[in-house]
């Protein structure tokens, strides 16, 4: 997590900084291509608190 940060998405289109969290997601690799994926890679990308939505805890 890098904190709250103006929301860039708001802010350009005169809506106020709208000040949200940004958080770093992290997923490894065999998580999104199964056995197929190189061992030890991962993808990460950063994303706005209104990008994400929780996680099924089943």
């Amino acid at each position: 997590m890098y904190g709250a940060h103006v929301f860039p998405d708001s802010n350009a289109i005169g809506r106020g900084e709208d000040p949200q969290w940004l958080y770093a997601v992290r997923f490894e690799a065999r998580e999104l291509w199964g056995d197929s994926a190189e061992p030890g890679q991962a993808v990460y990308f950063d994303a706005w608190e209104s990008y994400l939505e929780p996680a099924d805890e089943g």
